[in-house]
């Protein structure tokens, strides 16, 4: 175990990803961690800042200085950014004289060289001798170097009573295949329930989520070194859902239970940013580039894949506008937007437009094979209805999908049916499919068609709505044309999917007029999305993730102001 630890924190590449294991490491150890890892501000070289003993010696003050990976000439003192020496020097000349607290003053003081790798051979000589150097009677040196580390996590944060030897051995076996991401992801999936099972309070579901996270940051550092990501990507989505699950009643956003829960958040985000970074932006704009890289002949396999990476990213953009909506709200702009809410703007901006560009550049994504991607395409229609600037790009994929669908099913070609299975699929493509009861059975339930109709009238596509409305009323009259609604058992279920949730409203009207008031009716006198847990505590997005992992229809309640809005626009016009 300590081996695989070493080597997770060799591979961190940022130094921000070690700020996230230390302070909790620190705390483990029975330290008060006093300074916290926080960007923007300056402070004289210390990163983190403790006081506490190490192995029951005397209390002393212990102030890091953080660096990634090993620490080599460059990162020693040869000019590099952040290098190392010019922050230990920050530490002595600035810090302990003017910024040490009062009350620690008196006490011992360590600096700590804190890296995930090893000294490089080439410096040992320097850096020891810096060392022996400016040792003095109170201020000593300590080099807390990957070795160390992954010694400290394994006794304090991993240790055998918390982590059991089950639980790593789930750990090893998920890191063992990560070649096949969901073989890897199953063995990970276990662990997430042996690590939460048996967290009840406050303190213990704290606890446990800081080993979900740091075996979480282990997966994902092994991933990112064999180039990788999907294993880490899904499980992320699932050790964020059940962590919530198990903090929700503790969330305050301010107890020691909360932040565990933000810090796996923010490796579930580093993990989704780096697959959409690196998997998927850097292809959207080269056509048939993703259709290829899923290198099958078959295009039930092809299309199966791009609508789920077309999940993932809208999946982002709503976090990023989650996170951008609370920046305005806490920082309202006053003539231009602040640093932060410009980046947020930019990065959803890019987004929106790696969507725009997958789905142009995939035509494959104008043909829903699946009922069930219904989802997807409400996550990216739902994120891209609060930007104006793409509605003309919206229209023509709406009206592209209906026609298509439309088309299919006159044709007995790939329509979409009320299927899931990969089997069912190569079935269906193999059917004959203008077997009329075939047809039927093949078409039962809908949530896709009752999705596009109301989308057609948000958008004003009148003419194609109206195509919609009489296919239905022709083709479709056996079918159960519905979509899903939370109940009150969703709060329960929603994030750990332990059992089926939600109301369904079945008879959908497909008229666009119609649609839009069966829906303002629906969210308004069932009110439960509005009393889960992640929409009271801020976390809306949380309920879209898990529609997305657990194949929930979006709820419309994400679209409410958007259908206000236009029924507003329809009662000026009378």
């Amino acid at each position: 175990m300590k081996l695989i630890l070493k080597q997770y924190l060799a591979s961190l590449k940022e130094r921000s990803e070690l700020d996230a294991v230390l302070p909790d490491l620190l705390s483990s150890m029975g330290m008060n961690v006093f300074i916290s890892p926080t960007r923007g501000v300056k402070e004289y070289g210390v990163d983190i800042a403790a006081v506490g003993s190490v192995n029951d010696g005397n209390e002393k003050v212990y102030l890091f200085s953080v660096k990634s990976g090993n620490l080599t000439r460059e990162t020693w003192s040869n000019g590099a950014v952040q290098a190392l020496r010019p922050s230990l020097e920050d530490i002595q000349d600035s810090f302990i004289p003017s910024r040490l607290p009062p009350e620690h003053r008196n006490k011992p003081i360590v600096i700590c060289l804190c890296f995930g790798g090893d000294v490089n051979s080439g410096i040992r000589q320097e850096v020891s001798g810096y060392e022996k150097r400016n040792t003095r009677d109170n201020v000593s040196f300590e080099e807390w170097n990957g070795d160390k580390l992954a010694e400290l996590i394994q006794q304090f944060l991993l240790k055998e009573e918390l982590l059991p030897s089950s639980s790593q051995a789930l750990l090893r076996k998920s890191l063992a295949i990560l070649e096949e991401p969901e073989s890897s992801y199953r063995y990970f999936l276990n662990l997430i329930d042996e690590v939460l099972s048996e967290a009840t309070d406050a303190a213990s579901i704290a606890s446990s989520i800081t080993r979900l996270n740091i075996c979480l940051w282990v997966l994902f550092s092994w991933c990112r070194e064999e180039n990788n990501l999907e294993s880490s990507y899904i499980s992320a989505e699932s050790a964020l859902l059940f962590a919530w699950e198990k903090v929700k009643e503790y969330y305050t956003g301010r107890n020691k239970a909360s932040k565990t829960f933000d810090a796996i958040l923010d490796t579930y985000q580093t993990i989704t940013d780096s697959y959409v970074d690196q998997c998927v932006i850097p292809y959207v704009g080269l056509k048939y580039a993703l259709s290829h890289a899923v290198q099958s002949p078959c295009s039930i396999d092809v299309n199966i894949k791009l609508f789920d990476v077309l999940g993932r990213l809208a999946i982002k953009g709503h976090w990023i506008l989650d996170s951008l909506s609370k920046s305005y709200v806490s920082t309202p702009p006053t003539g231009e937007e602040s640093e932060e809410q410009t980046q947020l703007i930019e990065r959803l901006n890019g987004i929106t437009k790696a969507i725009n560009q997958l789905v142009i550049n995939n035509p494959i994504l104008l043909t829903p094979y699946k009922d069930s991607q219904a989802i997807e395409v409400g996550l990216a229609v739902t994120l891209l209805s609060n930007n104006s600037d793409t509605d003309s790009f919206v229209r023509s994929w709406l009206i592209e999908m209906i026609n298509k669908s439309l088309f299919s099913f006159a044709s007995n070609g790939m329509y979409p049916i009320a299927e899931e299975t990969y089997e069912k699929l190569l079935e269906h493509r193999n059917k004959d499919k203008a077997d009329a009861s075939y047809k039927q059975k093949a078409t039962n339930a809908s949530i896709l068609y009752p999705l596009l109709a109301v989308f057609s009238k948000l958008y004003n596509l009148d003419e194609i709505g109206q195509e919609l409305e009489s296919f239905a009323k022709d083709k479709l009259s056996h079918c159960t044309l519905q979509y899903w609604y939370p109940n009150e058992y969703s709060e329960q279920h929603m994030y750990s999917n332990v059992d089926l949730h939600g109301s369904a409203s079945t008879n959908f009207p497909m008229n666009g007029d119609q649609a839009l008031d069966h829906i303002s009716n629906e969210c308004t006198h069932a009110d439960f999305f509005k009393q889960m847990s992640a929409v009271i505590k801020e976390k809306a997005p949380l309920v879209l993730t898990a529609c997305r992992c657990y194949r929930y229809p979006v709820p419309f309640h994400f679209i409410e102001d958007l259908i206000t809005m236009v029924d507003k626009q329809v009662e000026s016009c009378d």
